[in-house]
């Protein structure tokens, strides 16, 4: 017995239909591939593999991010050490300025100049970088300086020549006063102003914690200067004791006071020498850092390659292959539709 099948146009129709979305996610699939040169769904591909893959992208995101923060960190020490720069110029051509000038007219100099020899060194450690202070410590939001902190240190300092002597430093009766005396009230009650608590109190709101960052998968590094180093201090005071004026002391005096400022102005260049050296040798680790992280990176970046790189002939094939198939499948449904029962009734 002669048994007959039938296919019908609907099932004809609705197969290369069916076919269709799976040739375009082949196409997606192929395209993406070549374009990215790594598997379109690794996880796929890779199989139990795939762990040492996330795994190796992980390492690789940090040693970028190590980079990136590397290239903050050198941006903020080479603005510190511009600063320290300018510092250690200013108060060495002021010292050379004092050096140069007979020592009757030593103080007169000092005191002229003194507000604005404060008024600089304050604006140098108050400077931020990408809006965190530079010489502020762990205490990156706040000003290193206190507002006002030149201007009260003064009135302290006046108030404190009043309390000892019974009259400002302004008076005609400091001519009385013994070098033994000055050199006393100097190095006692002003050097007081800038050692602590009275640093903190009326000058800084720094935090002594210098910043430490990391710059290799191992290593940190300090990065920092803080305003409460002694040079800073130093500085401070020489410009402070030259605001006091005093040029009514005898001579002998005044030579006590226009060399306690310039020692501290010597002192306190000699610092920022050592303090530039310091953050020089952090620059220079973070340069080495940085070159042990990009052989590191390239080292990871090959085996993520070995493990998620596709051949891109073989993927322009899969396209080429797909997108043929995809052609017939449109061509095929074109077909199917134009059949109809209606051209072959006569």
């Amino acid at each position: 017995m002669m048994t007959t099948s039938y296919i019908s146009s609907l099932s004809l129709w609705n197969l290369p239909r069916s076919a269709s979305g799976r040739l375009q996610a082949e196409i997606a699939n192929a395209t993406k591939e070549i374009a990215d040169g790594r598997y379109a769904d690794v996880g796929l591909a890779l199989g139990g593999q795939v762990g040492r893959s996330l795994s190796l992208r992980q390492s690789a995101a940090e040693i970028a991010a190590l980079k990136d923060g590397n290239g903050l960190t050198a941006s903020r020490i080479n603005a510190s050490q511009a600063n320290l720069q300018q510092m250690q110029k200013a108060a060495d051509a002021r010292l050379a300025t004092l050096t140069g000038l007979p020592a009757d007219q030593r103080v007169a100099a000092m005191a002229a100049s003194a507000d604005d020899t404060l008024a600089t060194l304050t604006g140098l450690l108050n400077a931020t970088s990408n809006g965190q202070s530079l010489f502020s410590g762990t205490n990156t939001g706040a000003s290193p300086i206190r507002d006002g902190a030149a201007a009260a240190a003064k009135t302290n300092a006046v108030a404190a020549f009043q309390s000892a002597f019974g009259f400002p430093p302004s008076d005609a009766r400091t001519a009385d006063l013994t070098a033994a005396q000055i050199q006393g009230f100097l190095e006692g009650t002003v050097a007081a102003q800038f050692a602590d608590p009275n640093w903190g109190t009326t000058w800084s709101q720094a935090s002594s914690t210098a910043i430490t960052s990391r710059i290799s998968l191992t290593e940190t590094v300090t990065t920092s200067v803080g305003a409460n180093e002694t040079a800073f201090r130093q500085l401070a005071e020489a410009a402070l004791v030259s605001s006091l004026g005093m040029t009514g002391l005898s001579a002998e005096a005044q030579a006590v006071v226009s060399n306690r400022a310039m020692s501290l102005l010597s002192k306190g260049s000699a610092g920022l020498v050592s303090l530039q050296a310091d953050l020089g040798r952090a620059q220079a680790r973070i340069t080495d850092a940085n070159a042990r992280l990009d052989a590191q990176s390239a080292l990871v970046t090959k085996e993520i390659a070995g493990l998620e790189a596709v051949d891109p002939a073989e993927a322009k094939t899969r396209l080429n292959a797909a997108t043929t198939q995809l052609q017939m499948s449109y061509s095929l449904t074109a077909q199917l539709q134009g059949l109809s029962l209606l051209k072959y009734i006569s």
